[in-house]
């Protein structure tokens, strides 16, 4: 924990000096020794349950992979047709890379920046990811890993950079992750977009959380739509920031 707080504070000097490269950089290397010191070691069955526990599930039961409705699931979250060509994406939960996978592939945007707290998941994601085109997404050139506390980089990011489009899957759910959905973050989260940029959040099956966020979000002054998994209540809210 003591060499993953160091690696947090690297990540977050190079960002405040508009590093993406480097903080990437450290956060692979990190991640990779995590992989070779933990993860190579595990069993399959063993890597589905760390996955498992820390994102809460990507659309696969009993341990069978569904790669098309994890990928369908994939594209509501990332919403990649509201990047433009060239675009800045922030991505708050990389996860495995499902979303990077249809964000990098959809779209075009010429940076991606994708922040997790988790070394295990970045270390499975990076190195032993049970979706190839998942893991191959996550080594694209744009793509910029952040080890990192998601509040403590948003407010490090602040005035250093704007961005087209963010993609909030920073899960499982809000009910497991509070701090990540209130109006404090997500008003961070707002003044890191363009006029006229895009907010994608994913909200869960909760109908309390649901209410709760669509009203934040139209009280910090964005316009929203929500979208359905399918067969499931679960939803995913599509935001624009008003020109």
């Amino acid at each position: 924990m003591y060499l993953k707080d160091q690696i947090e504070r690297i990540v977050l000097f190079n960002i405040a000096r508009g590093s993406f490269r480097l903080a990437d950089n450290i956060t692979r290397a990190f991640a990779y020794r995590v992989y070779r010191e933990v993860i190579a070691k595990l069993s399959d069955n063993e890597i589905f349950e760390l996955i498992d526990a820390v994102t809460g599930g990507l659309g696969y039961k009993g341990k069978e992979l569904d790669p098309i409705r994890m990928s369908y699931c994939g594209s509501i979250i990332a919403w990649p047709e509201a990047i433009p060509s060239g675009g800045r994406v922030l991505e708050i939960g990389t996860g495995i890379g499902r979303t990077c996978y249809v964000a990098t592939n959809w779209a075009k945007p010429s940076l991606y920046v994708t922040v997790d707290n988790s070394p295990i998941i970045l270390a499975i994601a990076l190195y032993r990811n049970p979706i190839s085109a998942y893991q191959e997404a996550l080594h694209k050139e744009v793509v910029k890993i952040n080890l990192c506390d998601a509040i403590k980089i948003v407010n490090v990011m602040r005035g250093i950079i704007k961005f087209d489009h963010i993609i909030h899957d920073g899960g499982p759910n809000p009910q497991r992750n509070p701090r990540l959905f209130n109006k404090e973050f997500l008003r961070s989260l707002y003044n890191l977009l363009r006029e006229g940029g895009t907010l994608s959040l994913f909200v869960g099956r909760h109908k309390g959380w649901q209410d709760k966020l669509f009203t934040t979000l139209r009280e910090l002054g964005f316009e929203v739509h929500s979208v359905s998994f399918p067969d499931t209540p679960v939803l995913v809210f599509h935001a624009k920031k008003k020109a």
